[in-house]
């Protein structure tokens, strides 16, 4: 099948400000942006793991194995062509929901982690990777790990931090090509008209300052809070696409540097231990003594492998005595 849009994919770490860029894309009327597909992240990276387990270890680990799975009936290109067939099979189906789009922004922060499949089943698509600084992102998540999102964000800093870490490294496994864009929300808040106007030059959309102006009024924090939206909603979701609303605290409160008030020592120390390279990487700061003192950054380290180290030992013993208990008649 071949595609009736072009693909572009919005990545970057969940709690980035994605759904308000995501939003304003999905307004102009070349654009169409559906609800989160979860396409890769669930779908096909997991298909390309599968594939590429079947190969484990080479040549040599394949001749100690049985030959089964789909290698026995496909070659690598076959197998390509069928991630690829569902790939095109979204772009049609989410472009037809809008009427004349000429593109498909996908939104879902997780596809921060497929580069792999991406590269292989979407080699074409564009990818717009939203960067926002790790600790709001870290105190962002928490709060919704302790809300909204307690089935899905994690509730401590250290493992804010790791997400954060995570997706950030994985998007930029994309990077190196024109098709690769980074924008900082940081930008997007200073700057967001001419912030904007780049990403549509990205994506191969005209879009005027004054365009990007009105699209910033448009989807203010408020009135995405209140309902405004340029999502379209289609398949089996199509009938109940008129009651979509997102959760109480869904929407935060898309400031910088929240966390300043909100976190003590500890948090700050915690989220430069998992992730301080980063943010120093990244120019947000210009060295990891932002969060302390060297011999208080050193002291919470060992602190922390003391407690990983402790929490091994458990795990050892937990399994040990799980194997025994096994073994009774």
């Amino acid at each position: 099948m071949t595609p009736a849009a072009e693909l572009v994919l919005l990545i970057g770490a969940p709690r980035s400000g994605t759904t308000w860029l995501q939003q304003m894309l999905g307004a102009h009327p070349l654009v169409a942006t559906p609800q989160e597909t979860d396409l890769f992240s669930r779908f096909l990276q997991p298909f390309l793991d599968s594939w590429e387990r079947e190969t484990r270890g080479g040549q040599a680990g394949i001749e100690q194995r049985r030959f089964k799975g789909l290698h026995s009936v496909l070659t690598g290109s076959e197998f390509a062509a069928t991630g690829t067939d569902l790939v095109n099979r979204v772009i049609a189906n989410a472009s037809a929901l809008k009427p004349g789009s000429a593109v498909v922004v996908e939104k879902t922060p997780s596809h921060s982690l497929c580069a792999s499949s991406i590269a292989l089943f979407a080699p074409r698509a564009k990818i717009v990777h939203l960067v926002r600084d790790g600790r709001d992102v870290a105190s962002s998540l928490v709060a919704s790990g302790n809300g909204w999102g307690g089935w899905w964000a994690p509730k401590t800093v250290t493992r804010a931090s790791e997400v954060w870490s995570e997706h950030i490294r994985g998007a930029r496994a994309s990077a190196g090509s024109d098709s690769y864009l980074e924008v900082r929300y940081e930008d997007m808040q200073s700057d967001g008209a001419s912030t904007l106007e780049r990403v549509f030059a990205h994506i191969g959309v005209a879009a005027t300052s004054q365009d990007c102006e009105q699209l910033l009024a448009a989807f203010a924090l408020d009135k995405m809070a209140n309902g405004e939206s340029s999502i379209v909603i289609g398949g089996d979701f199509a009938a109940a696409a008129s009651k979509r609303t997102e959760p109480v605290g869904f929407f935060g409160k898309g400031g910088s540097g929240s966390w300043r008030t909100q976190w003590g020592r500890d948090e700050l120390l915690a989220f430069n231990d998992a992730a301080g390279d980063l943010l120093v990487e990244l120019g947000y700061e210009e060295s990891r003594n932002w969060a302390g003192s060297p011999s208080q950054i050193a002291s919470f380290r060992r602190k922390t492998q003391r407690s990983q180290r402790l929490y091994q030992r458990i795990e050892r013993f937990s399994g040990a005595m799980d194997r025994l208990i096994r073994k009774q008649p």
